[in-house]
């Protein structure tokens, strides 16, 4: 069998000879001059230098602006921040507020619909509230007899430290790829191309069937979504009410552990805007969850005698100065972690931006561009916008900050009605919902159902009005806010790619730039090799003219590829 030929070895070009000699600068050429011509230094010399100089470099002083930048940093991540949760607290109101009645209103024109053939089809938007009306109370359903946060609690808190490090830091990157899958499988389940194929008068295709698939997957997205956030609340709860400072010490140390993954890393203002997004999603749900967390350990205080005298103990983490405030008692872990939270943003944020040269005024065209969201999908500003695919009336800014509203209501409503039924079942024995027979109750109890049923319809009213109020002074902040927006836009070229340094001067930047290109002498480089793989400087070339354009911040959502996600 012939055998194929030898692959013949090239041998290498010859190296070119440079008759001229590398040109320098002007500058590197006196300085190689005055050191090969200057005297010996002394001892002498060295001395009167050390003890007698009086010059220094006046360029230090345009460090200033860094310095300023750097100060000013936590006051302008606090104001996106606190507009941010603002804009969260509003998409979580949604779900318990608007999307019931509007939910009601599509229920009974569907009812309308299938006794009257001649009404109208239902729009592909009152679809959608029926679809997210039904995958959150059949999440609720599911999860319900699954998720016993008392036994998952005892679970979590048999594990040993170094497992539950590897819990905390498992559950969060879990969160995050739940939240960036569960973005698209909801947006595909919601667009009006899916929607627009459910219909009774229509003729059963290929395509009908899409819809149900749809909603399967964003049925098992929630659940899957919702079970990493209850773990990743009841960690939280053990770490809170440990009964020494190893597990509150991992929490808080696990936070400024994120500094190190960020901080030293190149980083432009799209990701930067990525980055901020997804700290203002991680402050809400951290306060939501530590709420919950205080309301649970305020229902099992609640049940203690709190005589202090008698030996009663309280975990170390509910703070070393003890007394029989609870409100202090039930407070201290939570502001603990709460602040080292604001702590870290505070110092990631103010060391991204130094060492990226990044001015704080960026964090204006961030609150520009959520602004700009929040008035395109109010009914006012729809008008002049053109159409999305998608018809999911909720918050379109959500959609912006990667915001998971429906699993986050699931787990409010299934951590909330396990304490509710916990804070009961405290003062009634055997008491189980389950175990209710219409027949026992008493003219005194249906008094007592009819009390807590209109305590609670009161209830509802009060966070809707919160929740229109709320809507309306956002609304109308994010349209003042449209004056100057071009102004901002244009002030904020200096944070662009390619922008200069902050605290270098011009003799400075000059000095680096001539650095850099003795640094970068060719004569240094060896002739790329094709035959292994190399590519010639041409090829090089060529590719970085075809680069993609940069995108604009209007076109960046928190889960968009740009170079770096977080």
């Amino acid at each position: 069998m012939p055998s194929l030929p030898p692959t013949p070895i090239s041998s290498p070009p010859p190296r070119r000879r440079d008759p001229s000699p590398p040109a320098h600068p002007p500058s590197l050429k006196r300085e190689v001059y005055h050191e090969v011509n200057a005297p010996p230094f002394s001892i002498w010399d060295y001395l009167r230098e050390e003890l007698l100089a009086t010059d220094f470099d006046s360029h230090q002083e345009l460090k200033w602006e860094r310095v300023g930048n750097f100060l000013s940093m936590p006051l302008a991540i606090e104001k996106i921040m606190a507009f941010g949760f603002i804009l969260c607290f509003d998409s979580f109101l949604y779900t318990f507020t608007i999307l019931p009645i509007r939910f009601v209103l599509a229920f009974g024109r569907l009812l309308l619909n299938l006794v009257s053939p001649s009404c109208p089809p239902l729009p592909p938007s009152q679809k959608a509230d029926i679809l997210r009306a039904l995958l959150l109370i059949a999440s609720i359903v599911i999860l319900s007899p699954l998720t016993d946060a008392s036994k998952i609690y005892h679970s979590i808190r048999g594990q040993d430290t170094i497992k539950l490090y590897v819990i905390f830091n498992a559950l969060e990157i879990a969160d995050r790829l739940c939240g960036s899958i569960g973005q698209d499988i909801l947006d595909c389940l919601f667009s009006r191309s899916t929607l627009e194929v459910i219909s009774h008068r229509k003729r059963p295709t290929s395509y009908t069937l899409r819809p149900l698939i749809f909603f399967c997957l964003a049925l098992v997205y929630t659940i899957s979504h919702t079970l990493v956030m209850i773990y990743q609340m009841i960690s939280l709860n053990v770490a809170v009410n440990s009964y020494d400072h190893a597990l509150l010490t991992l929490l808080v140390s696990n936070q400024f552990v994120e500094i190190k993954g960020s901080v030293f890393k190149k980083f432009e203002k799209d990701n930067l805007f990525q980055i901020t997004c997804a700290d203002i999603v991680e402050r809400f749900t951290l306060a939501l969850m530590l709420v919950v967390v205080a309301f649970r350990n305020l229902i099992e205080l609640s049940g203690s005698s709190f005589n202090f005298s008698e030996g009663f103990a309280l975990p170390k983490s509910f703070g070393w100065f003890r007394g029989n405030n609870v409100l202090w008692t039930i407070s201290y872990p939570v502001l603990t972690v709460m602040i080292s939270e604001m702590l870290v943003d505070w110092l990631k944020h103010a060391f991204i931006t130094k060492f990226n040269h990044i001015r704080p005024s960026v964090y204006e065209r961030y609150t520009d561009v959520l602004c700009r969201d929040l008035a395109s999908g109010s009914a006012v500003g729809r008008r002049e916008a053109r159409k999305h695919s998608y018809v999911d009336q909720s918050p379109l800014v959500a959609r912006r900050l990667g915001f998971a509203s429906l699993p986050l209501a699931v787990l409010a409503v299934l951590i909330g009605s396990q304490s509710i039924n916990l804070l009961i079942s405290m003062h009634k024995e055997d008491f189980s919902p389950w175990s209710w027979n219409v027949s026992d109750f008493s003219e005194e109890d249906w008094i007592n159902i009819a009390k807590w049923g209109a305590m609670c319809a009161l209830f509802w009213a009060c966070i809707v009005v919160v929740k229109i109020l709320m809507g309306v002074n956002l609304l109308s902040y994010a349209t003042r806010r449209r004056a100057g927006m071009e102004a901002r836009a244009a002030a904020d070229v200096v944070n662009d790619f390619g922008r200069d340094p902050i605290g270098e001067g011009k003799e400075e930047r000059e000095y680096n730039q001539e650095l850099k290109t003795l640094l970068d002498n060719k004569r240094d480089d060896t002739f790329p090799v094709a035959e292994i793989g190399e590519r010639k400087p041409s090829d090089m070339k060529g590719e970085s003219d075809g680069k993609k354009k940069r995108l604009p911040l209007e076109e960046i959502t928190r889960y968009t590829m740009v170079k770096r996600i977080w």
